[in-house]
């Protein structure tokens, strides 16, 4: 009898349904799809050898040309959206959105380097901004990006020589070119604070919260990129990678309609969405966190300084297919508006004269892309891989590091093992072949970051650089709710998986 009361809790306890926690959520009071999207800005060359986004970029400026009737050029680029054997005209496909382009490092991009003193990509964090303010405040300069006689989406505009002899020594290149692109793009030094006015209901990042200080007045201006898209490569068998923040509900919706689209209507199947566990941006030290929203395309392996067809095709295909969700969701908010100032416009006759049973009080039966969505995920969650977090300077994300050489800190002591090589968000175990010493001892994965990780960015020729963060980037598999852009955690009672990060690495 007693087995039988066991048997019977334990199918009870089956029975019921998980519990689903969403460990940092803020309590959700406004939609965050309720906000059309319009300046969108596409960057291309945040590391200088990085061609494909610096292709893609001068393929939308001739694109515009061809859209302004400017271009010298013959040929023609339909608008063609439905079809990815044709060429997309993202200006004719997507007439909602605002969209420019910016070259990031132009220095470091004429001189194929990944960047020319620091890594760029890891000069927009507050305290990183604020520092550079700092000095030239210190120096009566005012913001290098107000000049007039420079473009700053194609140039590096702080070219006072004597000046920059001057503060050379305390301000890397990419320090001065990053606070160039936080005006261009943001602010978002200002945007230290997350208070809210009483009167809103969204954060800085366009996130939808209740107020932690109701009342308090913001001042915070908004940034002028609605999003910004941060095109990249990495020498790692990575596919295409859709990089986004926790917390940016608007983002996550838009990663797991650009992974379907990409698998589904382009045929990539090796398509994978990978969320940092940063919910503040003023926490995120990436390019893309200058705008509202965030957004990342990573895609490899393709070596450094090197085009190649497939990798630009598979990169626009997520472009594409991002741009093709905020168009689409602009639209579906237009016709809302319209709808609704229509309903209200026909007043109280309206409903006097509907009898019961008339098609006019059906409820509408157009399909928006949010529905798509709820078919495609009916839980409401999408699967993704969850970085680990940063523990040393430089890292965007937990990682793996290595030994270097004591003669070159660029130059790694141990090899990657070939059991590890070209094995992206494949797991790793305690007691896995990792590393390979010179003197050809097989170093295996010690449980640094848990029993089981999964390896992402393994060898990146990126990460050969202590200010990116020498070593392999961890994940683990997560998922989270697209409405919400939270990660959840679903429990039956037991203990849920946290990432568990040692500062001391076992591989030093």
């Amino acid at each position: 009898q007693q087995q039988q009361q066991q048997q019977r809790q334990q199918q009870q306890q089956q029975a019921k349904p998980k519990q689903r926690q969403y460990p940092h959520a803020p309590i959700a009071t406004v939609s965050p799809f309720s906000r059309p999207v319009k300046k969108v800005v596409v960057v291309g060359g945040t590391h200088g050898n990085e061609y494909t986004g610096v292709w893609c970029i001068k393929s939308i400026e001739r694109q515009r040309e061809l859209f302004d009737g400017t271009s010298s050029s013959s040929s023609s680029s339909p608008s063609s959206q439905g079809d990815p054997a044709q060429p997309v005209n993202v200006f004719a496909s997507f007439p909602s959105l605002d969209v420019d382009t910016l070259l990031a490092n132009p220095v470091a991009h004429m001189q194929n380097k990944r960047f020319v003193e620091a890594d760029l990509n890891r000069e927009f964090s507050i305290d990183r901004l604020k520092r550079v303010a700092a000095v030239l405040d210190g120096n009566g300069n005012d913001d290098a990006a107000s000049a007039s006689s420079c473009d700053v989406a194609t140039e590096f505009c702080s070219t006072d020589e004597e000046r920059n002899l001057m503060l050379g020594a305390s301000l890397p290149h990419e320090a001065l070119r990053a606070r160039e692109i936080e005006a261009l793009l943001g602010p978002k030094i200002l945007a230290e604070s997350n208070t809210l006015s009483s009167s809103s209901s969204h954060d800085v990042d366009g996130n939808s919260v209740v107020p932690e200080d109701e009342g308090e007045e913001d001042t915070n201006p908004a940034p002028l990129a609605d999003i910004v898209i941060d095109l990249h490569t990495t020498t790692c068998n990575m596919g295409i990678s859709l990089i986004i923040p926790e917390g940016d509900a608007l983002m996550s919706a838009a990663a797991a309609y650009v992974m379907h689209s990409c698998r589904a209507k382009y045929g990539y199947p090796h398509v994978q969405i990978l969320m940092h566990a940063l919910p503040k941006r003023k926490h995120r030290m990436n390019l893309s966190s200058c705008g509202r929203h965030g957004f990342t395309v990573e895609v490899g392996p393709v070596p450094q300084g090197v085009l190649r067809h497939d990798v630009v095709e598979k990169t626009e295909a997520a472009l594409h297919s991002l741009l093709e969700f905020l168009h689409l969701r602009n639209l579906e908010l237009e016709n809302e508006k319209d709808a609704q100032t229509k309903e209200k416009d026909e007043g109280a006759s309206r409903h006097s004269n509907v009898v019961e049973g008339d098609a006019t009080d059906s409820p509408p039966t157009t399909t928006t892309v949010l529905d798509r969505l709820r078919r495609l995920h009916p839980g409401g969650t999408v699967p993704c891989y969850r970085s680990a977090p940063a523990v040393r300077p430089g890292e965007l994300s937990g990682k793996i590091s290595w030994p270097t050489d004591p003669t070159n800190p660029n130059f790694p002591a141990v090899v990657v093992h070939k059991s590890v090589q070209d094995r992206d968000f494949e797991p790793l175990r305690v007691g896995d072949p990792l590393f390979l010493s010179l003197d050809g001892k097989v170093i295996p994965y010690y449980g640094s970051h848990g029993e089981e990780v999964h390896l992402i960015f393994v060898n990146e020729g990126g990460y050969y650089y202590a200010s990116s963060g020498t070593g392999i980037g961890v994940a683990v598999k997560s998922q989270f709710d697209w409405e919400t852009g939270w990660f959840v955690i679903e429990e039956d009672g037991g203990e849920s998986e946290e990432v568990v990060v040692d500062e001391e690495d076992s591989y030093e």
